[in-house]
Parts: structure tokens; sequence; C-alpha cells
């Protein structure tokens, strides 16, 4: 049943304004959207009944849109929904509530988009869930807890404050999973993975998403090209985009069989490809970049035609265009049979990860080594001895905003990840 009634703008300003109390105080100060605004027309309240005759929802109209306050309520009269419009769109604060009056989730909207705070509760009153949105998009982790108060989700699994390196993602892969290239979203709950073959073959990009309280199966990333040779994704510093190496091109460019680098962005669904580089001389393994237009790129071979992998600065913008070769850093270290492999930058740029082969003596794997920025190049790198690296390769995964290291271990025993707090591993770069 849906009536329709005039009700002057004075009385929607009263309404909006006792919703005051209504729940628990941000840390932020909220100033209600109050549209139609005092000296508008009349408005026209829009009215909906439950078959037994309690309100179902109302909403209030200008012009034929929705503006200002918007309710539903259950059949027994509790509080469903109470929410802010303005010209047919979300905007301002929504909130919605449990059978019990218990505020279920409260979260801001701009241009129906969620967009600012964002937090829930139980039913038992005890906090579910807090996070940032920008724009339709969650611009950090969301911290979840049960109705318990113990904490659960991507950034109890991943983030920590230990300096002693905690084990992380046992049993995340199912066994003998080739987990080779591993990487997250700024927001935590879309993982990519790189994997393939034993024999180096099939090489490709998967995914997986914390949906509904947990992670879903592994999955071709969206943007992945199955006929293609792709892996190594890596997170930008910003969230904004996930870089890879891919040989999709081959088919088209029969000259060019290398792997070339490619970014997906976030803002897309994971679907919009754009090509960075296309350099049939030698393939990119991978890019890691830092805020400011820093980035270090991986390459098969060096630029100069020599047959081992190399580390370049790198500076790119928004446009692929822009991206462009600033210096050569493969000295490093001098002295190794193959290179520098792994690069992981800081998001602010004053550090870099990077592993090296047979450093430690003939025979040796990779081992994880730290460099510090200095001025515009980079200090004499230092080892990370014993927890980080090991007698199996050791290699930096990522950089979390946070301040935590996710670093992997990996040998007969397959891939094992940690993390730590990056703290613990600042002194030794000294």
């Amino acid at each position: 049943m849906t009536e329709k009634i005039r009700i002057p703008t004075i009385a929607l300003v009263g309404i909006i304004a006792s919703l005051g109390t209504a729940t628990p105080t941000l840390s932020q100060e909220y100033d209600p959207v109050v549209t139609p605004a005092p000296g508008d027309r009349d408005v026209t309240a829009e009215i909906v009944r439950h078959d037994n005759g309690r309100l179902a929802k109302r909403a209030f109209r200008k012009d034929g849109e929705v503006n200002g306050l918007f309710q539903e309520w259950n059949e027994d009269g509790t509080l469903k929904l109470i929410a802010e419009w303005k010209d047919g769109k979300g905007e301002g604060v929504w909130i919605y509530f449990h059978p019990n009056g218990i505020v279920s989730e409260r979260s801001y909207v701009t241009q129906d988009r969620w967009h600012g705070p964002s937090e829930g509760w139980h039913e038992n009153g005890q906090k579910a869930f807090e996070g940032i949105f920008e724009m339709g998009v969650r611009q950090s982790p969301f911290r979840y807890w049960d109705e318990q108060g113990r904490a659960y989700g991507p950034a109890a699994q991943l983030q920590t404050r230990s300096r002693s390196p905690q084990a992380i993602l046992d049993g995340f892969f199912p066994d003998g999973f080739n987990a080779w290239d591993v990487t997250f979203s700024i927001d935590l709950q879309t993982m990519f993975v790189g994997t393939g073959d034993d024999d180096g073959k099939n090489r490709r990009i998967l995914m997986r998403r914390w949906q509904g309280g947990e992670w879903s199966a592994l999955e071709p990333a969206p943007f992945a090209d199955l006929s293609a040779a792709e892996g190594t994704p890596i997170s930008s510093h910003d969230g904004e985009y996930v870089y890879f190496s891919s040989d999709r091109h081959k088919v088209a460019e029969p000259d060019n069989q290398r792997r070339d680098l490619y970014r997906v962005s976030r803002r897309s669904g994971w679907g919009e490809v754009e090509r960075i580089t296309a350099t049939p001389a030698y393939g990119e393994v991978a890019l890691t970049t830092a805020e400011g237009g820093l980035g270090v790129m991986w390459t098969d071979r060096r630029l100069d035609g020599e047959a081992r992998i190399g580390l370049y600065e790198v500076a790119i913008g928004p446009e692929p265009e822009s991206f462009r070769i600033v210096r050569n850093i493969n000295d490093l270290h001098t002295g190794d049979s193959s290179g520098e492999a792994y690069p992981a930058l800081s998001p602010d740029g004053s550090y870099l990860l990077f592993s090296n082969y047979d450093l430690a003596g003939e025979g040796s794997r990779e081992d994880l080594y730290i460099v510090m920025r200095e001025g515009d190049g980079w200090a004499s790198p230092k080892l990370l001895a014993a927890p980080f690296s090991s007698s199996d390769n050791d290699s930096a995964v990522q950089v979390l905003a946070d301040g935590s290291l996710i670093f992997s271990q990996s040998g007969a025993r397959g891939t094992r990840f940690y993390s730590v707090a990056i703290e613990a591993l600042l002194p030794a770069a000294k």
C-alpha cells in the first residue's frame, strides 16, 4: 500500500535532526545532509505500509527525485534503515539496524558511493567491523571481530607488530601448489598469486577474495590471459594497480616472444589492462613502485645484452607512456653469478628489499638484503641474517602500508610465508 502526502519542509528538518543521538558517536564529526533545505517548496512524502498496516517505507521526494530522509521498517514496527538522499542519489549517512534495535552498520555515502568511515556491530553490541571507503573502494584494510570480540580476517591474518616473524597463510594453498609470487590489494581483501607447473610451464595468475567472512577458492584473475605465460603480480604502493608480466602480445608480435610489463586497475574491478613496455631485446619480470613515481624493475636479462637478470630504477606516473628507465642499479652487489632479484620497495621509497644468489658462498641459495635510499642513490646493501635469511630461497613479498613485511622461504618443504614488523629489519640496514 502506497500513500502520498504533503509535508512542510520544516517538519522534515526536525525529523532528520532527531537522528543525532540514534547511534554511537563516530570519531569523525557528522554534519547531516538536510535536503530539501528550509525555504524550499513543500515536498511529497511517499509512504508504503506492510500488509498488517505498519509502516514499511517512508521517502521524501522533490521534483520527482528522492530527497532527504529515507526510512524502512520491519513488519513488527522495528526500524530497519535510515538513509539520506540528495537529488535521487545517496548522500549522507546510512544506518542499518538489527531486529533488536542495535545498529548493524553505519556508513557514509557520496554521490551514491560509499565514501568515508564505515563501521558495524553485532546484535550483542560488540563491534563487528570498521574501515574507510573512498568513492566506493576500500582505502585501507577493514578490521573484523566476532561476537566475542576476537579479531579475524585479512588484517588479523597478515598484519603484525611483532619483531619476530609470524607464520601466515598456513594451509592457504592446496598441497603441491606452487605459490611463486603473491601480492595483496591495499585493503588486503584480494590476493593474486603467480603459479605454474614444476617445470616452469603453464605460468598463470590466480586470485582469491575475502567474501562473506572467508577466502574464496582459487580462480583465474579477471585480467588473466590463460593462453599466455604470465606472473609476478605486484600491487602498487597506493593500491591503484597490480603490475604483472605477460607474453600475451606474442601472437600479434612474433618478433617479441618475451614477457613485457602490464598493469590492471583496481577501480575497473581488476579488468582493465594497460601495457607498460614493449621490449623484444629483453623481458621484464616485475615492477615494484613507491610514492613520487619511483619504481624498481626486474628484467630477465640486462639491457646491455648480458645474460644475467637485472634491476633498474624507473619512473612511472598515471599514464603508461610516462614509464622510463632512470638508472642501472645492477651493481648494488658485485661478485654474484646471477644478479639481484625479487625487488620490493617500501611505500615511501626509503628502502628496497631484494634477493641475491650465492653471495654467502658457492652453492648457497637466495638470501634477503635491504638497502636504504641515500639522496638520489642507494647506500650499501646489508644482509638480513637469520631468521630472515635461511638455507632455503628467501625473498620479500610485499611491504604493507601499516609497516608489516611479508616474506617467503621456499625449498623442499614448499613455500612458507611470514609477516614481521619492518622495524625489526631497519636496524640491520644501518
